[in-house]
């Protein structure tokens, strides 16, 4: 009987010191990065939220030689999903309270074909987009620079044409 009185205490110490451990994994660093945060000095996750989602909207629309061949003949709840991600990944991404759950940025876009001028067009829409919205030129570069940071793992050939086939 003895032996089980230590067992208890012993596995609830655990359990409590694995449940801590798992809190304190789950806190997003960028939860501590508080005003200076390239997420609040963007107008928090609701003005990246608007930004994300009318860019995204612009390359869906654009012409389907271009960046809009990415969403041809594709359902609106995949399109939908892919969308929360992108907010997801660049709210977690600026120092937003949010975390991004999905693949790495070269597992996402492993063989799409991405060209240097597919790249150069995206940036463009999104520069376009941000003012629009009227984010100054000293946030819009820092948000590029976060951007161009995926470069590698996105362009898959230095092409000056749409797509790498």
């Amino acid at each position: 009987m003895r032996f089980h009185r230590h067992v208890v205490p012993i596995a609830g110490v655990f359990v409590m010191l694995f449940v801590l451990a798992l809190l304190l994994a789950l806190v997003p660093v960028t939860a501590f990065a508080g005003e200076d945060s390239l997420c609040h000095r963007l107008g928090g996750s609701d003005a990246i939220s608007a930004v994300t989602k009318s860019f995204l909207m612009k390359m869906r629309k654009d012409d389907p030689d271009k960046l809009g061949r990415f969403w041809l003949h594709r359902g609106t709840d995949g399109v939908a999903r892919e969308e929360q991600l992108i907010v997801d990944f660049v709210q977690s991404a600026t120092g937003c309270d949010r975390l991004y759950v999905g693949r790495s940025m070269e597992d996402s876009h492993r063989g799409m074909g991405l060209s240097a001028k597919d790249w150069d067009r995206t940036v463009d829409f999104l520069r376009g987009t941000m003012t629009e919205f009227k984010v100054t030129p000293q946030l819009q570069n820092e948000v590029v620079t976060l951007v161009g940071s995926t470069r590698s793992s996105i362009v898959e050939c230095e092409a000056d044409k749409f797509g790498c086939r």
